[in-house]
């Protein structure tokens, strides 16, 4: 009977590893998704600090066309609309990652990957040890 309890426990560690493994591609792969929304995200931004230099310029001495100014504004109202989404991107993958005590926003709290990371690291070492205890 021990030699089948130990069978099955070790099969439980191996399963737990594979688990692991699984859990830190996830946090590899989000944590790279976020990079490139960050990069997009400061591309972004810089592009707009420039439209709203040029949209500046072009109201204090206009050497453009109204409808060129107006296709300025235009644009500016788009990249903003574009950082806020990014944001909202970031926020999303950090919580993702890094989970969250409850707020009011988050009433139950979010477990995130690191959490569920750690949690795995400390039952497969629980699992071990029993299993060398058999």
């Amino acid at each position: 009977m021990f030699n089948e309890q130990k069978k099955y426990f070790k099969q439980k560690a191996k399963a737990i590893q594979y688990s692991i493994w699984d859990m830190q591609f996830k946090i590899s792969k989000t944590r790279m998704i976020r990079e490139e929304v960050r990069v997009a995200y400061d591309l972004t931004k810089s592009k707009l600090e420039v439209l709203k230099n040029q949209i500046k310029i072009q109201k204090e001495k206009p050497t453009m066309e109204k409808g060129d100014i107006a296709r300025l504004d235009d644009e500016q109202v788009r990249l903003e609309r574009d950082l806020k989404r990014y944001e909202d991107q970031m926020k999303s993958l950090d919580l993702e990652i890094n989970g969250s005590r409850p707020t009011n926003e988050y009433p139950d709290g979010v477990i995130g990957l690191n959490h569920q990371f750690e949690s795995l690291v400390e039952l497969l070492a629980m699992v071990k040890d029993y299993y060398n205890k058999i």
